[in-house]
């Protein structure tokens, strides 16, 4: 089997990016907040930019993370492809 018969691969492009959850840092100094869903969104947001240049998200893992009663944190990390 020649050389030329083994297709070419296509450079791929990646990008990871790790994304810090926190549902106290929208609290605002209070303890106890019934709700954050005026914060929502702000990831996917962030997110939009890469995917209209062109980025599509490969793969989403969670690492490490920790609950602390109503205090939860987190990292996203997310694999973004383009190529």
């Amino acid at each position: 089997m020649s050389e030329s018969a083994i297709p070419p691969k296509l450079p791929q492009e990646q990008k990871l990016l790790s994304i810090y959850l926190d549902n106290t840092a929208y609290a605002k100094g209070k303890m106890i907040v019934g709700s954050f869903a005026d914060k929502h969104g702000l990831v996917e947001a962030h997110l939009d930019a890469y995917l209209d240049e062109g980025w599509r998200v490969k793969q989403i893992s969670m690492a490490g993370g920790a609950s602390d009663s109503l205090a939860v944190r987190c990292w996203l990390v997310v694999l973004l492809e383009r190529g």
